[in-house]
């Protein structure tokens, strides 16, 4: 999507509605992870979506401590004026490199307030970052996703997916209980990366004995996406990713540029 608004997201909303069911139990807690250039903060922003069309209250945590420029606090102001609670760094420290979480994360996993999701980094320090709330998140119940990019270096294979996993369920003590498959090669992507990116996340899955609740894919991608999955006989429930975070040298995304007066 080069110019998504909100008439898409909208049209998008009746999808992600009958999408979220297809996951038979989601806990309170749900943390979304993955590596750098995986995804994970669009779908922690795709699956909040989900959640707000089935009229749920949503609290979005973020507690990236690894890039804070391409993370909730980016669009944070323009989320919450849509009904999220945000929760981000001290404003202090917001646009810092420190690793700083907001101490009110601690209290939103110890209200039973709706729907709370994760936005965590990828790497060990965003690990850590997540381990200090493990007795929280633990009580709690949770689900910690595994957002993969096949088309990123290291979890371009099942060896490098479950390398990743195994060493972010070693720092942090919690498990990954699923993952998501979000390949792509952003502006490049055709409806067969997807697929193909997909089967190799369904191979980490059935080596790691893992659920894939979703294959993302750029809306215009969609149809062609399904009509190969059909083919190879592939039956992950395909979600239409819409693009909400800007890059630096793009122009348009939503809650990322500047007031429309929607």
């Amino acid at each position: 999507m080069t110019d998504p608004d909100i008439t898409i997201v909208s049209d998008l909303f009746s999808q992600y509605r009958e999408l979220m069911p297809s996951v038979p139990y989601w806990p309170r807690v749900i943390a979304v992870t993955g590596a750098l250039g995986s995804g994970k903060t669009e779908w922690v922003l795709n699956l909040a979506l989900g959640f707000a069309s089935l009229r749920e209250k949503v609290t979005i945590a973020d507690i990236d401590i690894i890039n804070p420029y391409f993370c909730i606090r980016q669009v944070a102001e323009k989320l919450e004026k849509k009904g999220f609670r945000i929760i981000t760094t001290p404003e202090n420290a917001k646009w810092s490199d420190m690793s700083v979480v907001s101490p009110k994360v601690s209290r939103a996993l110890a209200e039973d307030d709706g729907r709370l999701l994760l936005d965590i980094g990828g790497d060990a320090e965003g690990a850590l970052a997540l381990k200090q709330f493990e007795p929280d998140i633990t009580k709690a119940g949770y689900l910690l996703i595994l957002v993969v990019n096949s088309f990123r270096p290291q979890t371009s294979t099942v060896a490098g997916i479950e390398k990743m996993l195994k060493k972010m369920e070693s720092i942090c003590g919690l498990s990954v209980g699923a993952l998501v498959s979000n390949s792509h090669l952003m502006a490049e992507t055709e409806a067969e990366d997807c697929v193909n990116g997909l089967e190799n996340v369904l191979d980490a899955g059935r080596k790691l004995d893992l659920p894939v609740l979703f294959a993302g894919v750029d809306p215009r991608l969609y149809g062609e996406a399904e009509s190969i999955m059909e083919s190879r006989g592939i039956s992950v429930p395909l979600w239409p990713v819409a693009r909400y975070m800007m890059l630096p040298w793009e122009d348009g995304a939503m809650w990322s540029r500047g007031e429309t007066g929607d």
